[in-house]
């Protein structure tokens, strides 16, 4: 009996590479998912433009690297389960990003040449240095792929550090565009959004971030994260300077920059600082589409939503974890506690819009503010369990816990004003548009009247169209509408003016008591 084997063509890389990875964009995403994978805490990538052909994009990682036999075994070998094996990372036991074996194999989407430089530490001590080039074109089709040898070299390093470079070009053609390098880093924010964890069996991991190099996008960014971070609603800042002073700032959509000084002064929390990223999965309410996409955010604050808080630079467990409320957001949304403390009252009654009865209906989830607070040397009070699972007795907490949610709380105050500006702009941009529709101006109070009027005449000339029957029917449900519209309106007026009165007796009461309460 004659027997026969399987063989594979070259053509075979073509179809893992150029054809199942759709764009150089994604290729380059699954080249860093690879660094994520080997256990790096930071990728920096370049994407070097070239006057004639596609850019130069180099990928370096801090990961565990590969030894020579690692190169042979896992990268050389193609459809390696490898992955589904180790189905996590083995220092830090990330999750694994990708299982299919093509992210190397992305690099001919990228360029027809790859220098691959990779360092991994040996267990006696030394590291190998492994060197290995791919010249792509060389594996044409018709050609077996065993037969097509790949020049490399290793050495032996008493002195290094681990971790992987990639350096590919000789693309044809440049297939980068504004709209590809956006989504990119929205890919890439995802990865960076990881902020450190710790799992059971596994080294504490200290997070991963991303470095991005685009001279072509006129763009040189050091810190994903933080661009990440600036990229929502707002960004809240929190400094306790020596004396207990506390101060808070927030960069937010349509209101700016703001400042507030915490009314007492906490000396125990000198040092304390905190910068948190206000996330609403609202694609109105993102400052820069660029780094995040409504389905990006849902998938990052999923992962990595929460405020952590870290003491002298350690992660303390398990505030801002899944499941951990440690700044009480999730028990006041879920009683819906809509008044703010006795202390914002009365900075929210002087915004215009803003009821201080319930403002905190518009309160985030833990999981949509995203940051760090950091006690630093000076702050006393806190003393960190041998397991570093929480303070020993927590007595430091209410304090920190007190000026936090102050911060947050404020911060929701101008969001709620912002949401209000939004709607006045979105109202009278609609204002606008009738006016241009009509060629006369519409004042505010008569705007609904007016589209009523419009919407009567379209809709009695259209049912000129119709048979006796049904016109009359599209007229009988018109004039009910209609009317009920009107009604509903004068109803809505009334009860306006009669909370506008309540609400101005509220802010003088309010006003009124803070300022006797400083005598």
């Amino acid at each position: 009996m004659a027997e026969l084997t399987f063989t594979v063509d070259s053509a075979l890389l073509s179809e893992l590479g150029e054809k199942l990875v759709e764009t150089a964009h994604i290729a380059l995403v699954e080249l860093v998912k690879n660094a994520y994978d080997a256990d790096a805490t930071l990728v920096t990538v370049k994407i070097v433009p070239h006057r004639r052909h596609g850019p130069e994009v180099q990928v370096v990682d801090n990961g565990s690297g590969m030894t020579f036999r690692d190169v042979e075994n896992y990268w050389m070998r193609i459809a390696t389960t490898h992955k589904q094996v180790q189905d996590v990372s083995p220092r830090y036991g990330r999750p694994r990003t990708g299982s299919k074996g093509i992210g190397r194999f992305s690099c001919r989407r990228l360029g027809t040449q790859l220098k691959l430089l990779t360092t991994a530490a040996l267990d006696d001590g030394y590291f190998e240095q492994t060197e290995v080039v791919f010249d792509w074109s060389r594996f044409k089709p018709g050609k077996e792929i065993t037969t097509i040898k790949c020049e490399g070299s290793r050495e032996r390093l008493k002195d290094a550090s681990p971790g992987t470079t990639l350096i590919i070009s000789g693309s044809p053609i440049d297939e980068w565009s504004k709209r590809g390098y956006d989504f990119l880093k929205r890919q890439l924010a995802v990865l960076a959004a990881n902020r450190g964890r710790k799992r059971a069996g596994f080294e504490e991991d200290p997070g991963f971030n991303v470095a991005l190099e685009a001279p072509g996008f006129s763009e040189n960014i050091n810190n994903l994260r933080e661009q990440l971070l600036s990229a929502g609603w707002g960004d809240l800042k929190v400094r306790v300077n020596s004396g207990g002073e506390v101060a808070c700032t927030l960069n937010a959509l349509r209101v700016g920059e703001k400042a507030i000084i915490y009314p007492k002064k906490l000396p125990d929390l000198a040092s304390v600082s905190a910068t948190i990223g206000i996330m609403p999965v609202v694609p109105g309410e993102m400052r820069n589409r660029e780094v995040i996409s409504k389905g990006s955010l849902s998938e990052i604050l999923d992962d990595w939503g929460g405020v952590y808080v870290r003491y002298k630079g350690f992660r303390v467990y398990p505030y801002g974890e899944p499941g951990n409320d440690w700044l009480n957001i999730e028990r006041d949304r879920a009683i819906r506690r809509t008044g703010l403390s006795e202390i914002l009252q009365p900075f929210a009654a002087k915004l215009r819009g803003v009821n201080p009865q319930r403002a905190l209906l518009s309160l985030l989830s833990s999981k949509s503010y995203i940051g760090d607070v950091e006690i630093g040397e000076r702050a006393s009070g806190f003393e960190m369990k041998a397991s570093r699972e929480g303070f020993v007795g927590e007595a430091g907490l209410a304090p920190l816990r007190e000026v936090i949610r102050f911060a947050i709380d404020w911060s929701t105050i101008y969001r709620e004003y912002a949401r209000g500006l939004a709607a006045k702009e979105e109202a009278r941009s609609a204002r606008e548009e009738l006016a241009t529709q009509l060629r006369h101006r519409v004042k505010p109070k008569e705007i609904v009247a007016t589209a009523i009027r419009v919407v009567e005449s379209e809709v009695r000339n259209l049912a000129t169209q119709l048979p006796t029957t049904e016109r009359q029917q599209v007229l009988r449900s018109l004039r009910t509408a209609t009317q009920a519209i009107a009604k509903h309106e004068a109803s809505g007026r009334e009860e306006l003016r009669h909370l506008q009165l309540v609400a101005s007796t509220s802010t003088l009461v309010l006003i009124f008591s803070h300022e006797v309460s400083h005598f």
